[in-house]
């Protein structure tokens, strides 16, 4: 997309390795997540504090795709809210699918890969060794072509629930959904002068969903894209304001999966207000770290910096493969390993190691896959947006779907 905003991919980059980070811990040493529900390696109460407490920030992946899905609601109408234009809701709209899609499938196709090789045993045999008996095994199937196509085109999008291929596609439903949910308030609303009353009822519908997050990345959009006058009374450059807002957004964001005990520093969140308090809290705190990024030139700076930006670059390949890498490679390292060094270190070693993997694969997967995906969902809005060929003057006239992907073909692979 033309116009990226840095600091927002660089935000999504560092959100994106969050995620990575939590699956690195669900995977060997799930007690940094779950708490005490699972069985500790590290002696003491090291994994207990962890996911008790705001370290648990590191790793904190519901937390990172709660602010996935705020700055999708962000930047899918910010452009909108800046000129006005209706074109580019239904052009965003026309294009979502197929940019989401081709990503996807690929990356569904390398899991039907990997677990017709087999490869995902060494998941289910590290789960044994490092959440014991509490190991539930929920993770096994039969690879099936045509299931994975299914799932891939269709479940991932339409129908959400376990997709087994690759469960981070939990999300893609929800993004796809949320997605059009913006749009379609964007395009019904957003030129209205009471437009507010309807986020505002939108906000009281999704109180207790992800969906949420979508509204208030929309809100944020209008409020930080919008010349009114009476929408600049929502933003500050007072540091201390936004350092107060940054610090809960992330202690809220922190706001632990683990059960609670009543000597928990979250005990007084857990008064019963919200149905899914974990959901709505993320969701909250997310909100408010993106508030206090968009009013900040020193987070701006931080995020616009060249690591988070790459980060952010690949981040949406880093999410789809990452998983994939650690449910076979990393854990076949760590089953290796595990005999012969202490749990610690066969950690550390299994995770720095597929770092040097996942990193190099997901940009790869980044060029030759995911621009794709952008470039297709440009040729169909193209192609569908000029169905009829104008040789007329001020017209340009537009090449054949088939001729589009082959010069589409010849800019990845020639």
């Amino acid at each position: 997309m033309s116009g990226k905003i840095t600091y927002l991919d660089g935000l999504r980059g560092v959100a994106a390795v969050n995620v990575m980070i939590m699956h690195f811990f669900v995977a060997l040493a799930p007690a940094m997540v779950y708490g005490s529900e699972l069985p500790s390696h590290f002696g003491g109460n090291i994994e207990r504090f962890f996911s008790t407490t705001p370290l648990g920030l590191i790793g904190a992946g519901n937390f990172s795709v709660c602010i996935f899905f705020v700055l999708s609601g962000y930047v899918l109408t910010q452009k909108y809210f800046k000129i006005k234009d209706d074109s580019i809701i239904i052009s965003g709209a026309l294009r979502r699918y197929i940019r989401l899609f081709i990503p996807v499938f690929a990356a569904v196709m390398l899991s039907f890969l990997l677990a017709s090789a087999g490869l995902y045993r060494y998941y289910i045999e590290t789960m044994i060794v490092s959440a014991g008996s509490n190991y539930r095994h929920y993770w096994t199937f039969t690879p099936d072509i045509f299931d994975a196509v299914k799932q891939a085109a269709w479940n991932s999008f339409f129908l959400g629930g376990n997709i087994y291929y690759n469960p981070v596609l939990w999300t893609m439903t929800i993004e796809f959904y949320g997605s059009m949910l913006v749009f379609t308030m964007a395009l019904l609303f957003g030129s209205l002068k009471n437009r507010w009353t309807f986020y505002l009822a939108a906000v009281v519908l999704f109180l207790n969903s992800y969906y949420l997050a979508f509204v208030i990345g929309m809100a944020l959009a209008d409020t930080f894209n919008n010349k009114t006058p009476v929408l600049q009374v929502f933003k500050t450059g007072n540091n201390i304001v936004l350092f107060i807002i940054l610090v809960s957004g992330l202690f809220i964001g922190s706001y632990p999966i683990s059960p609670l005990t009543n000597d928990s520093l979250y005990a007084f969140l857990n008064n019963g207000f919200f149905e899914t308090p974990k959901v709505t809290y993320h969701i909250i705190g997310a909100g408010m770290v993106m508030y206090a990024l968009l009013n900040s030139q020193g987070l701006q700076n931080f995020f616009s910096s060249p690591v988070p930006v790459f980060l952010g670059k690949i981040s949406y390949s880093l999410y789809l493969i990452h998983f994939l890498v650690i449910s076979s490679f990393t854990c076949a390292l760590f089953l290796v390993l595990y005999p012969v060094l202490s749990y610690g270190a066969a950690v550390l070693i299994s995770c720095v190691l597929s770092l040097l993997l996942i990193i190099p694969l997901s940009y790869l997967f980044y060029k030759y896959i995911d621009m794709a995906g952008v470039e297709l969902s440009r040729v169909f809005y193209i192609k569908l947006a000029n169905s009829r060929t104008h040789n007329s003057a001020g017209h340009i006239k537009q090449e054949p779907l088939s001729s589009a992907i082959f010069t589409l073909y010849n800019k990845l692979f020639k």
